[in-house]
Formats: structure tokens, C-alpha cells, sequence
């Protein structure tokens, strides 16, 4: 069975797996590309960290969150935002209250026009999302996190085979109970 490694920054992986990353009744993560695939989806998380989310939602940065597959979820749509999912997505990758987002937009200088793209929140101190989501259902996060090796090359998701890898493959049988 060959199955996606969706790689992300840490710990934007974990924030899917603790509900920091949801729009509706899926958790999203954008990206500046479409993808065609739906189905099931795993999560690597690269060597590299985002580090004011790290702050923001007081995650513990160490090498034990690096280089590992830390879970499993159902890819079901990829489009681009909506302005709402947009702003939504703004709220969550800074922790931010949805009540305070246009009063903290103002204050830094940014157009409240509704008809605005929603990268234009791009801005300075804010992380903002790319325009494309990624919309996932059913997150499962392993009991223990599989070491992988990401190979050399783009940064797009790769494809590897489950069953070869035996402590990817035990982690996913028991996450699926």
C-alpha cells in the first residue's frame, strides 16, 4: 500500500492533530499548489520549525518532534480559501481571537475591504495562509512518532510504501482502531 507523506514546519503538523488548525468540522492546511489526491494522508515533520507558532501556542521545540511521521488523516477536498476560511485560518496559525482579527488588521495598516484577497494578511508579525486548503477529516495521531528519512529534492508530498517500514505500518494499524 503506498500511501502520501505530507510534509509541514514544525508544528504545524501537530497543530492539525490538536484542533488548532480547524475551519468547520475539518482541520486545514494550505499550500500555493493544487493537488488532485484525495484519500488517506501521512504527516511528516521536517527539521525545520516555525517558531512563532512555537511561541504562540507554547509547543516544546526539541529534535523528538523533527524528522518523524507523526500521524494519519482522510484528505477529502483541495480548493482554494474562501475570504471566511481565509480569516479563520489567520485566527488559527496566530492564535488569535476572530472578534479581534479587524481591529488587529487595522491597527497594523491593512485594508479592511471586504473584496481584499485574503493574503493581503500577510503582514510583518503575522503568520499568514497560503491560498490553497488542504481539508482533513479524522486526524489520528500516532502513539509513538516512526523516524523517516525525507529524501533530497521538492518539498511537495511524496509517495511511500506503508509496509515496508514495519513501525509506520503498526502505528497505522492501531490508530485505525
Amino acid at each position: 500500500m503506498k500511501l502520501p507523506v505530507f510534509p509541514n514546519w514544525y508544528p504545524y503538523n501537530d497543530m492539525v492533530f490538536d484542533g488548532h488548525l480547524q475551519v468547520g468540522d475539518c482541520a486545514v492546511k494550505t499550500r500555493s499548489y493544487n493537488w488532485d489526491y484525495r484519500g488517506l494522508v501521512l504527516f511528516y515533520t521536517s527539521g525545520r520549525t516555525e517558531r512563532r507558532a512555537v511561541e504562540i501556542y507554547g509547543y516544546e521545540n526539541s529534535p523528538a518532534h523533527h524528522k518523524v511521521i507523526i500521524g494519519i488523516a482522510d484528505l477529502v477536498a483541495v480548493r482554494e480559501l474562501t475570504l471566511e476560511e481565509a480569516k479563520k485560518m489567520v485566527c488559527n496559525f496566530n492564535n488569535l481571537d476572530p472578534r479581534l482579527l479587524d481591529r488587529v488588521l487595522r491597527r497594523n495598516g491593512l485594508t479592511k475591504d471586504p473584496d481584499a484577497p485574503f493574503w493581503i494578511y500577510n503582514y510583518g508579525y503575522y503568520v499568514a495562509p497560503l491560498r490553497i486548503g488542504y481539508f482533513f477529516k479524522n486526524p489520528k495521531r500516532f502513539a509513538k512518532p516512526v523516524p523517516f528519512s525525507w529524501p533530497a529534492g521538492p518539498i511537495r508530498p511524496i509517495f511511500i510504501e506503508v509496509t515496508r517500514n514495519s513501525a509506520l505500518y503498526k502505528q497505522m494499524l492501531t490508530a485505525s482502531k
